[in-house]
């Protein structure tokens, strides 16, 4: 069954995760699995809010002011990576609002 995201929607970073950032893309370590995961720029940038604890909604604010297009687009991008990092396990839903 396909995870309810939302605007509200909070995620925290799988404890057994190691994020490493280069210029413009980022690499992520499920130590678990022993799998490596590729971020480019805007990914890497919802990684970073991830761990700060901002909601899909906030995320998609930010996104749509820093790279310019429209806030439905945004969120969108959003959800579909939560979406796919739920999937690997390099994110949980978070219950702190």
């Amino acid at each position: 069954m396909e995870p309810k995201i939302d605007g509200s929607t909070r995620f925290t970073g799988a404890t057994d995760v190691v994020f490493t950032a280069m210029e413009d893309e980022a690499v992520l370590l499920h130590l678990s699995s022993k799998r490596y995961y590729g971020l480019n720029e805007t990914g890497m940038r919802i990684w970073q809010m991830v761990q700060i604890g901002a909601s899909v909604s906030e995320m998609a604010v930010a996104l749509a002011e820093e790279y310019d297009v429209t806030e439905a687009d945004a969120q969108d991008a959003v959800s579909a990576l939560c979406r796919e990092l739920l999937e690997e396990e390099l994110i949980t839903p978070s219950s702190s609002a």
